[in-house]
């Protein structure tokens, strides 16, 4: 009867661990959690041009050598230039595991500006290529300080047309880091705000004929990148892969990703809905690719993939741009809210995404203004003008789609002046 009873409380025992292991087990939308929770604390102080893997499982390829790696440890740091390759692993319930990896890319932005570059960041069973040869990538170094000649003004950008920013004194001190593909035009970086000169109206140094040239489409590591993603269905919504890039609120980027160059600003995701078709989602801004399509928040394009020449995925062409579904807008909300907790411990400026329920689009007709607008819609003008201009000032034209942020939810447009449509493009 003693060993009949100890058998019994031993039996008794392990079901109260196995059940307890099991209750404590973690479910897929847990393990998921947990590992974009890990962001800040694994990813902390993340610098300019670096990767940092913050859960398993993440492997990397590195240029120049057909070596792999496996990270070691979470908060493990490589130069982005190093890098030929990052996957993220997709989700094992087993080992409760669901590959992050963030990346921050300087891009083109100067030196002297602080917060960060563009985000990059991989979740789920997604892989990023470095597309771009690292001989051909543009290097920005610290700048130079010189002087202007005379009163000069400060432009937007160089060229033929340029658009004036400012006027500064004689003798006043500016920091150039690039000449533009002429030579013409210093870029100026006081401060980490970019704006352009006439190299003829500053002093000449010596050390100016060490700065790069900076053209159109100008390289940085990772510009040109390629992106797939697993297309099969997650074991819950939470751990879908995915790809999101994040640019500062105040400098869009200019990435090629699979083959078609595309201008953002400021929050995309992208996703494989199945292995020939590749999804943009605009959470943020809005993005732009070279043929003219033009997604913003709150829509979705498909890329439609198909072999380039070198055998790699390029998207051969874009959709038009439809609402983005509720599972597209959760999905920019999962990848905005990891960004915002690095952004937390670093001290950067957080954001939010487009939010259901969703916006309206409205065309507009030739002589309506963005008063008569906001009030059709109960809505903003300061957050029409917001969600629509980008980086450029919001201009009205007959047949312009406009994104209508939050409609009733009341107008408020004093000291804003009125914009009418004009023009039938």
């Amino acid at each position: 009867m003693p060993r009949i009873r100890l058998l019994a409380s031993l039996l008794l025992f392990a079901g109260v661990i196995a059940g307890g292991l099991v209750a404590q087990a973690l479910d897929c939308g847990e393990i998921v959690e947990r590992a974009l929770a890990s962001i800040p604390r694994q990813c902390a102080d993340l610098e300019r041009d670096e990767l940092c893997y913050s859960h398993p499982d993440v492997d990397a390829s590195f240029l120049g050598s057909s070596q792999n790696a496996s990270f070691g440890s979470p908060s493990q740091r490589w130069l982005v230039s190093e890098l030929a390759s990052v996957r993220s692993g997709g989700l094992e319930l087993e080992r409760a595991r669901w590959g992050v990896a963030v990346m921050n890319l300087g891009a083109n932005l100067p030196l002297t500006r602080a917060g960060p570059g563009a985000m990059v960041m991989l979740a789920g069973a997604a892989e990023i290529i470095n597309d771009m040869d690292p001989a051909s990538a543009l290097r920005i170094g610290p700048p130079l300080s010189t002087a202007t000649l005379a009163e000069t003004t400060l432009y937007r950008h160089p060229g033929l047309l340029p658009e004036p920013l400012a006027t500064v004194a004689a003798e006043q001190l500016l920091q150039v880091d690039a000449y533009d593909d002429s030579g013409d035009w210093l870029r100026v970086v006081n401060d980490g705000a970019v704006a352009w000169v006439a190299s003829k109206d500053v002093a000449r140094l010596k050390a100016m004929t060490r700065l790069p040239m900076m053209g159109v489409g100008a390289a940085f590591p990772f510009r040109a990148l390629s992106i797939a993603t697993d297309s099969a269905y997650p074991a819950c919504p939470e751990a879908e892969p995915m790809v999101a890039i994040q640019t500062p609120s105040d400098a869009s980027v200019d990435l090629t990703v699979n083959g078609v160059d595309i201008h953002i600003g400021s929050m995309v995701t992208f996703q494989q809905s199945h292995g020939k078709a590749l999804s943009l989602t605009v959470h943020r801004g809005k993005a732009t690719t070279v043929a003219g399509q033009i997604a913003r928040q709150g829509e979705s394009v498909i890329g439609i993939l198909g072999r380039g020449a070198n055998g790699d995925w390029h998207a051969l062409d874009w959709s038009g741009a439809l609402p983005a579904s509720e599972a597209e807008v959760a999905r920019g909300q999962r990848a905005q809210a990891a960004l915002n907790s690095l952004a937390r411990v670093q001290g950067w400026r957080e954001h939010q995404t487009f939010r259901h329920p969703p916006a309206t689009i409205h065309v507009v007709a030739r002589g309506e203004s963005l008063y008569s607008i906001a009030r059709l819609y109960d809505a903003s003008v300061a957050e029409i003008i917001l969600a629509n201009q980008g980086d450029d000032p919001l201009r009205l034209y007959a047949g312009t789609k406009l994104l209508i942020p939050n409609p009733g939810s009341g107008f408020a447009g004093r000291g804003t002046t009125p914009l009418d449509a004009t023009g039938d493009d």
